[in-house]
């Protein structure tokens, strides 16, 4: 073929890709991320939990759950919580606001008998569990439709650290890739906030959990510090592991003092555990010693056995810290913990109608002292820690962010890609995005998904570009009449030769991809054994 005439066809070509990528382009946006209110959940039992409000089957069952690690499943308890840890046997009232919910099967129209292959083995000791699947409304836009959930068994010994229905983070979580495979979300990323849960009305704020993104409205105007997620041989189980340079008591006079050793020279090295009861656990020496000495404070506390699980308890007598806490990394980001976050009310489950009832004159100071044989443990960030930083993880890009956190109830949600970018063209909505297994039953629902308005946009196109590639081939087919009648003509017309052929490459053997499903499990920390002592609870 003459090369003007072929240039002319590579043109036309062209046109036709880069129409056809053009049209991709336009149709393909990135789906809003979900946000899920963590607060004050009420319960079957018509008493309130603080989690992320989930609920589950139809007619709904409300949960408050907390994410847990290194688990890859989500689980649930069901109408017996197997609340075996209370030294107070509770009732089944009790026992559903410890457990954060109880799952009716029976009552939800919805319940099926779930797949085994619907859950991986888990390396870890979390409950035993049977195998359900069944509907999980997030917020009031997305849905799961059969999610393979777990129900416990049996109690697995987290006694109050761990106690509540789960949504599982781990390195392969079952929920997080859901989301993504269904095409909820742009990356399995998630943001954490806890809010604030002081004594009082004015301390108390929701927080959230979102999924495939952030929010941020609930960032300051710091700066963002990322980290590396460690491997799963990590000790740390959420895979986050940061470096405490400094700790210091900000005084209600102005007066900033460290808690700090002035001859240490090594920082502390902590984990973070977003569902973890307390600010922080911490070597009692010289850490909580220096905290009690600089404050005025005894010694010796008793430790509380309430939601604040294991906290240092002040005696009613007893000088109260009445100033703030700064934790500083070695990142460079400081965070200010407040006063009514960190001296709160202790908080205990009645054992017999399930009721939260707060005792004010023996508050918590939110921090764990450890010693003994726990003494070299590391030190974990808890709940109050996520409520002064912000968090997000991307499992996909494999590293974590934290922030200041501004805390504030107004939302601005943010997608990240899987390579933890911000992205610019988010679609218009993900109001009622189901799963592709719901679609089909509901048929009304599916162009109001964001896989359905990409889905019509990408048909469209295809539909346009049909067009396009026949009015193509007209005009070819023509170039090329006319250019093999001038060929004929002039003589320079030759027969197909087998050295014109397309040369045959061959293909290599596809290698095997490598086994990365073996989970070495993260130990649980040792925990101090006390008996436990009884209170009186406040009115």
């Amino acid at each position: 073929m003459p090369q003007p005439a072929r240039r002319r066809l590579n043109s036309i070509t062209l046109f036709i890709i880069a129409s056809f990528t053009s049209t991709l382009a336009s149709a393909a946006c990135a789906p809003n991320p979900i946000a899920v209110r963590i607060g004050n959940v009420t319960l079957a039992n018509h008493q309130i939990a603080r989690g992320a409000e989930v609920h589950v089957g139809d007619p709904p069952q409300a949960f408050a759950f907390l994410p847990q690690w290194p688990s890859n499943t989500s689980f649930v308890y069901g109408i017996d919580g197997h609340c075996v840890f209370k030294n107070d046997a509770p009732t089944r009232d009790a026992c559903t606001t410890i457990r954060g919910g109880s799952y009716d099967a029976l009552a939800s129209k919805t319940r099926q008998v779930a797949d085994a292959d619907d859950f991986q083995t888990e390396n870890v000791p979390f409950p035993e569990i049977s195998r359900a699947a069944d509907i999980l409304k997030l917020n009031g836009d997305t849905t799961l439709t059969e999610f393979p959930l777990g129900v416990a068994l049996n109690d697995w010994g987290a006694e109050g650290y761990h106690p509540m229905a789960s949504l599982g983070l781990g390195t392969n979580s079952t929920f997080l890739n859901r989301l993504k495979d269904s095409g909820k979300v742009a990356s399995r990323s998630w943001s954490f906030f806890w809010g604030r849960n002081g004594g009082s009305s004015t301390s108390q704020i929701d927080g959230s959990l979102v999924f495939g993104g952030y929010d941020r409205a609930k960032l300051s105007s710091g700066e963002r510090y990322v980290e590396k997620l460690q491997n799963s041989t990590s000790p740390c189980a959420t895979q986050m592991i940061v470096t405490i340079t400094d700790m210091v008591l900000n005084f209600p006079n102005g007066t900033d003092v460290s808690i700090f050793p002035k001859s240490l020279s090594t920082a502390l090295v902590a984990c973070i555990v977003p569902d973890y009861p307390v600010l922080m656990t911490l070597p009692s020496d010289p850490f909580v010693d220096n905290f009690f000495e600089l404050t005025g404070a005894a010694v010796d506390h008793e430790r509380s056995f309430g939601i604040n699980f294991f906290a240092l308890r002040y005696s009613s007598d007893e000088q109260r810290y009445g100033g703030d806490l700064t934790i500083k990394l070695q990142s460079g980001l400081a965070v200010r913990v407040p006063n009514d976050q960190l001296v709160v009310p202790d908080v205990d489950i009645d054992p017999t109608t399930g009721e939260l009832v707060a005792n004010y004159t023996n508050p918590d100071l939110v921090l764990n002292g450890i010693h003994g044989v726990n003494a070299n443990d590391m030190p974990q960030l808890g709940r109050q820690f996520l409520s002064a930083a912000y968090l997000m993880v991307n499992q996909d890009a494999g590293q974590f962010s934290l922030w200041a956190a501004n805390p504030v109830s107004s939302e601005d949600l943010v997608a990240v890609d899987v390579n933890d970018a911000d992205i610019t063209a988010p679609c218009a909505s993900n109001a009622s995005a189901v799963d592709s297994s719901s679609q089909a039953s509901r048929p009304e629902q599916a162009s109001s998904s964001p896989a359905g308005k990409i889905a019509g946009a990408v048909v469209g196109g295809v539909g346009g570009l049909l067009i396009l590639g026949f009015l193509a081939f007209w005009i070819i087919k023509k170039r090329r009449e006319a250019i093999w009648s001038a060929a004929e003509q002039n003589g320079t017309m030759h027969p197909y030769a087998a050295t014109d052929a397309p040369r045959q490459i061959p293909l290599e053997p596809k290698s095997e991809l490598p086994d990365n499903s073996f989970i070495v499990p993260a130990e649980l920390e040792h925990r101090t054994q006390r008996s436990a002592m009884r209170y009186e609870l406040a009115s």
